[in-house]
């Protein structure tokens, strides 16, 4: 708000009038910046999805984000209903009061007790990290029977990311690594195809169930000449492999990310 204001001020000779403007300044204080998703925008989006259509909001669905950052996508978890628990590298960024956020370290342990969760969430993580079959089986061993396992990542095998791997060396997303750096976040460690996350997975007690994407890429689909040549090279070499098929689908071939939902296998009594 502006006031103005007339004032006299006497001289020797006389006296000059001039106005004066007071500004009154308006000091407000401004409510906490809420956490930041730390992907690319419309990441969580797209989880958020695909957890509903696992699980209908409830306070008896219990979801373990691991990888939570500053608590982003725990807080949209929250507030659909769900009940969340969170884990980090660096728990001390966790921005969200009444969620519990603990800390994982290297050996990518999960800080919870065994039949914990519903279902674990990895958004954006497992490129970041070495040693996934501990992982996955820190996975299994949280989850309750039945619970499904959610995890996104680049996706390597897009045309774009196999004409970038020939002409440099390095696939979509991934850049030199540095020796120096040892911040798990800063850098992409693990460029893994479709067909090694679902050997892994199934080392690790969980069996891969859903195979999508988040967007076709426009220089993929500019790309699609290929394709018939690419299934003609994989039928001479692998046969009529269906892991192949999968692994050179158009799914894999035009998608930006890898989505992939598992499922904790039910051990098996053998007959003796």
């Amino acid at each position: 708000m502006c006031v103005r204001e007339k004032c006299e001020c006497p001289l020797f000779y006389g006296k000059i009038s001039y106005t004066i403007d007071l500004i009154s300044t308006e000091i407000t204080v401004s409510s906490p910046m809420p956490p930041k998703e730390i992907a690319i925008q419309g990441t969580h989006d797209m989880a958020l999805e695909h957890v509903q259509s696992l699980f209908s909001p409830s306070k008896d669905v219990v979801i373990l984000d691991f990888g939570a950052g500053q608590g982003a996508l725990s807080l949209r978890l929250h507030d659909l209903g769900y009940t969340v628990k969170a884990c980090d590298y660096f728990p001390d960024d966790f921005q969200v009061e009444n969620i519990e956020c603990r800390k994982s370290g290297d050996d990518l342990k999960i800080p919870y007790d065994d039949d914990s969760f519903d279902l674990v969430i990895a958004v954006e993580l497992v490129e970041h990290i070495d040693g996934h079959l501990t992982f996955f089986k820190e996975v299994q061993r949280t989850l309750r029977k039945g619970g499904k396992f959610l995890l996104t990542t680049p996706n390597i095998l897009s045309l774009k990311s196999r004409i970038l791997f020939l002409f440099t060396g390095y696939f979509y997303s991934f850049n030199s690594l540095n020796p120096d750096v040892h911040d798990p976040v800063s850098q992409h460690l693990a460029p893994f195809t479709l067909d090694r996350y679902r050997f892994i997975l199934q080392r690790a007690g969980l069996k891969l169930i859903r195979i999508h994407t988040d967007k076709l890429q426009s220089s993929s689909k500019f790309l699609l000449f290929l394709y018939p040549l690419i299934k003609l090279v994989s039928r001479m070499k692998f046969g009529e492999n269906p892991r192949v098929t999968e692994q050179n689908s158009l799914t894999m071939l035009l998608g930006r990310k890898i989505i992939l939902v598992s499922e904790k296998n039910t051990p098996t009594t053998e007959k003796i």
